[in-house]
């Protein structure tokens, strides 16, 4: 078989550090934005405003708003997870996973819920990992979400230790 021609196409503009997109019923998307912005992108590209309610993102480095996936009865439930370099005390912070709802309007994101936070949080603008993936069984989600942390950079050597989360793989 010969090589396919792949032909890129802008969706959508005036994003600033777009980083992952989650697909949404008629064919509307939510985009990302390291800066700590969340959108849905209308179909045809148009660009919404930012939603409201995302918790404060310590946006810096390679930190700030990351991955976003929608749960698997998003059409029932408008509910969606996303992880975010959460900001801490003194400088400090690690990598958060939350919970939320798409509000009916998609204008914001209601019922916000930090459901995992890693610790420890350190002072590093640095491999924040931050890839969320759900499990699925017989090709069916059972509920469980994988997110991948990563070590920080000034901490490389924890991965390798049990008693923390840097570098590690986590079940949620």
């Amino acid at each position: 078989a010969g090589a396919q021609q792949v032909r890129a196409q802008t969706v959508a503009g005036g994003l600033e550090h777009p980083w992952a997109v989650a697909f949404l019923p008629e064919g509307r998307f939510l985009v990302t934005e390291r800066p700590g912005r969340m959108r849905v992108v209308e179909p045809g590209g148009r660009l919404n405003e930012p939603l409201q309610g995302l918790p404060a993102v310590a946006a810096g480095g390679q930190g700030g708003l990351l991955d976003v996936v929608t749960d698997s009865d998003f059409a029932r439930n408008r509910t969606l997870y996303f992880c975010f370099s959460e900001p801490g005390e003194n400088g400090t912070n690690s990598t958060a996973l939350a919970r939320a709802r798409l509000s009916d309007d998609r204008r914001r994101l209601e019922d916000v819920k930090v459901i995992f936070s890693q610790r420890p949080k350190v002072r590093s603008s640095a491999h924040f990992g931050c890839r969320i993936v759900e499990r699925r069984v017989n090709g069916q989600p059972d509920g469980t979400l994988f997110l991948t942390l990563g070590e920080r950079f000034i901490r490389m050597q924890d991965a390798q230790k049990l008693d923390n989360h840097l570098g590690k793989l986590v079940r949620v």
